[in-house]
């Protein structure tokens, strides 16, 4: 073969090489996002959830009671991968602190107690990338809830006059709110929030006596509700290994 061919053959194997090079180097150094490379479209979590409820209980007659509360739980849910974040569906169940208060005057007295607070919700949120990092989400969430058991009393001592009665509160129960976010890792999710959260009116029935013997029974109706500060610490794949 003619010698001059062969260099030129050469040439343009090394031109190729080069080029094919240049292209490689440029994919391998291409800026990605670090955050979402490698992740599926859809990822389990689970979510331990501590705060405080500012709660109010209330009922026809007395007056209403209202206390910080303390609030713990958790939530399972399946995080779907979105252009700008995430859309979360979860179910959650959280414990809430007794609620209660005696109220007094010169002639009579009512006391009003609510303990084994407890609420079971499907929730839906929707997480908005604000950086890499941070963001923001909106959402809530609909289910049951209420107290295991509520009691009301109240007394007229001039008149030997009383009521006693007790009973669970409990039924249809939703909640609002929103919150921000920080991605400590690509796997641990950082949570402060704000929840309205809402259970219907149920009812409590008593029975009034008059020196000791039943006169009727009465029913009241009850229900609660709280403006609460979460933090949650969310973990995605938990049953994988730690790299």
């Amino acid at each position: 073969m003619n010698a001059g061919i062969t260099f030129r053959i050469v040439l343009a194997c090394c031109a190729c090489a080069t080029a094919a090079l240049a292209v490689a180097d440029e994919a391998l150094y291409q800026p990605v996002d670090l955050r979402r490379a490698g992740e599926a479209d859809r990822r389990f979590y689970l979510s331990g959830i501590l705060g405080s409820s500012w709660g109010t209980l209330t009922v026809d007659e007395p007056p209403s009671v209202n206390e910080p509360l303390f609030t713990a739980g958790g939530a399972a849910g399946m995080a779907f991968e979105r252009e700008s974040g995430r859309l979360r569906l979860e179910f959650e169940a959280r414990y809430r602190d007794p609620i209660g208060a005696t109220f007094a005057d010169a002639d009579s007295s009512t006391s009003l107690r609510a303990a084994n607070g407890w609420s079971t919700l499907v929730n839906l949120w929707r997480d908005v990338d604000l950086t890499d990092r941070f963001g923001v989400y909106l959402g809530g969430g609909i289910g049951g809830g209420g107290y295991g058991s509520s009691t009301i009393s109240a007394a007229v001592p001039a008149a030997n006059f009383t009521i006693n009665g007790g009973g669970s509160l409990g039924g249809f129960a939703w909640q609002a709110g929103g919150g921000a976010i920080y991605e400590l890792t690509d796997r641990i999710t950082l949570d402060l929030g704000y929840r309205f959260f809402a259970v219907d009116t149920g009812s409590i029935t008593a029975t009034s006596r008059q020196a000791g013997v039943p006169i009727e029974t009465l029913s009241f109706g009850s229900g609660f509700s709280a403006s609460e500060l979460l933090f949650t610490i969310r973990i995605y794949e938990p049953f994988r290994g730690w790299r």
